[in-house]
């Protein structure tokens, strides 16, 4: 959903918060939003008396503000600045209460995709995450940023790579604030008949909507095992994969075809024209214009 297009509501996540942007259901076993929570006395409604139903992400990212909230009986005082991160498990009420206007980045993720996550990670036994108050992580900073901000771009939001981000996120989480989860993951791949099989499907399926669910059901895997098998077996995260592909399938109509450079970008997966200079001029530094005269001249 592109950010011109995208009303404030209430966050799915959080419903006494304002969601600015996010992937309402587009990621299926996760949200992401950029919401905004009132300070203390000021918001429409008060938070729940339980937690949400999923495990969330909290990420601050505005001015520094104080935080204060309650667990286990014990208040609690910190005060958070942009980039700092708590984790607040499913069922978990914390009652928080801001000094000030806050902006955060959400991220809610279902349980039970998480303990299936972990699992075939080979973990030793239930996965339980803990409360986590107040940390920071580089790379974790990184992916809910990007994960938000695929959501808050002009064009529709990819919806592979943003499932991507969102495994990513999660195994950090389970280092983070995850109890029995320790463990080393598989490194095979995919057999060479499972690899060929998903490889063609990516090639003729290159102008519809491609999901980690697709790609998994052809693979035989779970969702949650596909993009770790799939790295192993080519050294790529399948969105990349599948966005070379579309580039390279639009390159070749570029430079052999007189057809129109719009018609080109549906056919290739993109959803327009603009969709598609945007992409290639991001990943090969030039646009189908540009690449098209090029090859007209040489």
């Amino acid at each position: 959903m592109s950010a011109s297009h995208f009303k404030p509501h209430a966050s799915h996540i959080k419903p006494h918060l304002r969601c600015l942007q996010g992937s309402g259901a587009d990621l299926g076993h996760a949200v992401a939003e950029r919401s905004l929570e009132r300070a203390a006395g000021t918001a429409d409604s008060a938070p729940p008396p339980v937690g949400p139903p999923v495990h969330v992400l909290v990420m601050h990212t505005g001015r520094s503000a104080n935080l204060r909230w309650s667990a286990d009986g014990t208040a609690r005082r910190e005060r958070f600045h942009a980039g700092d991160v708590l984790v607040n498990p499913a069922g978990w009420a914390s009652r928080p209460r801001w000094q000030d206007d806050v902006e955060l980045l959400l991220l809610g993720i279902d349980p039970v995709w998480l303990e299936k996550l972990a699992a075939e990670g080979d973990a030793k036994g239930p996965v339980e995450i803990l409360p986590r108050y107040h940390f920071t992580d580089p790379l974790l900073k990184l992916l809910l940023e990007r994960l938000v901000a695929e959501y808050a771009g002009p064009g529709p939001a990819d919806t592979l790579y943003a499932q991507s981000l969102v495994q990513a996120a999660a195994a950090v989480l389970l280092r983070v604030a995850g109890e029995g989860s320790a463990a080393p993951l598989r490194d095979g791949g995919l057999a060479p008949r499972r690899l060929s099989e998903v490889v063609d499907f990516i090639h003729a399926n290159l102008s519809r909507r491609v999901t980690l669910a697709d790609l998994a059901a052809v693979a035989g895997v779970s969702e949650s095992h596909f993009t770790r098998v799939f790295r192993a077996s080519t050294g790529e995260s399948p969105h990349r994969y599948v966005m070379q592909r579309r580039l390279e399938h639009a390159r070749r109509e570029l430079l052999g075809s007189s057809r129109s450079i719009a018609d080109i970008a549906v056919e290739s997966g993109f959803a327009d024209q603009s969709h598609l200079t945007r992409t290639m001029r991001r990943y090969e530094g030039a646009t189908p214009r540009m690449l098209r005269e090029a090859g007209s001249h040489g």
